[in-house]
């Protein structure tokens, strides 16, 4: 039975300081408006993650989101087994359940279910893709398209900024094969009185080149260099965007890539309400290779695998290796 989606409310919980995250505006990065490059560059430069106003630039997307948000609120809410049947064991396409992972506290498990969409096989008409894609393509489509050309404008943008000496494009290029994917997320709700048995989404570094994340609801936390974790607010008509990793290496470590993760806004630590949030993950070619945080010259498709076998290990060797928090922290400190 279809559910309803995610409440379009803000209502804000009472809680201490939030981040203070810069705003880019779409249009004028559309436009190749220079004082708006200067302040993507600076976003990126600076803090890693920002604000990007979609309206005006593309407003037809936001309401491909709330369609793509309805769809998932059902499938999401189908019995576990049925579920099960879209599971491709993949980190790029197929359903995957709760508890696969480590989760925000140590001891406890990942407290999220996905269903993830490759763009490759979406366009190569894969018969991997989950029963969900194959029934509402156009919505799928519509999305992914949608996303990429806003990612890439992020990074057509960002290439010329940083000059001749990065040539990102070329690490991008549409004829190769790459890890790019759209990830939709539900953060079930948790029962307060029950024993709680997974939190949230561990702390991590996105592995890719930028992530365009659309959430209407509270839970994103970046980790600061002076205010420790610091929640993100969530903004109507804007995404979150962030660098990953990939984008750290390629731009010589100019940019920076934001340790995050995501927990429930109260004290009970308990998820009141499902939470939903759709991230489209642009990725380089799977063939381009760069120095990772280890030193070692690796390729994206590695580095990808490399992640995401880092994501499903033990909190304490998380804890003792670079590879999950991309080298930018240790014990909830920022070092980098």
């Amino acid at each position: 039975m279809s559910q309803p989606p995610p409440s379009k409310s803000l209502e804000e919980p009472t809680v201490t300081e939030d981040a203070q995250l810069p705003q880019v505006k779409l249009a004028g990065l559309i436009e190749g408006d220079p004082e708006t490059r200067r302040a993507l560059l600076a976003a990126c430069e600076k803090n890693g993650f920002f604000y990007l106003d979609i309206v005006g630039g593309d407003d037809q997307f936001l309401q491909t989101w709330d369609k793509l948000l309805e769809v998932m609120a059902g499938y999401f809410h189908q019995p576990h087994e049925v579920k099960m049947l879209d599971d491709r064991q993949s980190d790029t396409h197929g359903y995957e359940p709760m508890a696969t992972s480590a989760g925000a506290a140590p001891g406890l498990p990942d407290y999220y279910e996905s269903l993830k969409v490759s763009r490759d096989e979406l366009r190569q008409n894969s018969p991997k893709v989950a029963s969900i894609v194959k029934t509402q393509r156009e919505i799928f489509e519509a999305y992914i398209t949608s996303a990429h050309t806003v990612v890439s404008t992020v990074l057509r943008e960002l290439s010329v900024a940083l000059g001749d000496q990065y040539p990102l494009a070329e690490s991008h290029s549409e004829d190769r094969p790459s890890r790019s994917t759209l990830s939709v997320f539900r953060y079930p709700k948790q029962d307060e009185d029950a024993e709680l048995s997974g939190l949230g989404h561990n702390k991590h570094t996105d592995l890719g080149t930028l992530t365009l994340l659309l959430c209407r609801q509270w839970g994103l936390q970046v980790l600061t260099e002076d205010r420790g974790w610091q929640f993100v607010t969530p903004r109507p008509g804007c995404a979150v965007v962030n660098v990953g990793d990939s984008l750290r290496f390629l731009s010589g470590l100019r940019l920076r890539s934001v340790v995050h993760r995501v927990v429930p806004r109260n004290d009970a630590h308990r998820q009141d309400e499902d939470r939903y949030s759709v991230a489209y993950f642009l990725r380089p070619a799977d063939d381009v290779t760069y120095r990772d945080v280890n030193g070692r010259t690796v390729s994206a498709c590695a580095w990808h695998d490399d992640k995401f076998n880092m994501f499903r290990q033990p909190h304490h060797i998380q804890e003792s290796n670079a590879v999950a928090t991309g080298g930018m922290e240790r014990a909830d400190t920022l070092i980098f």
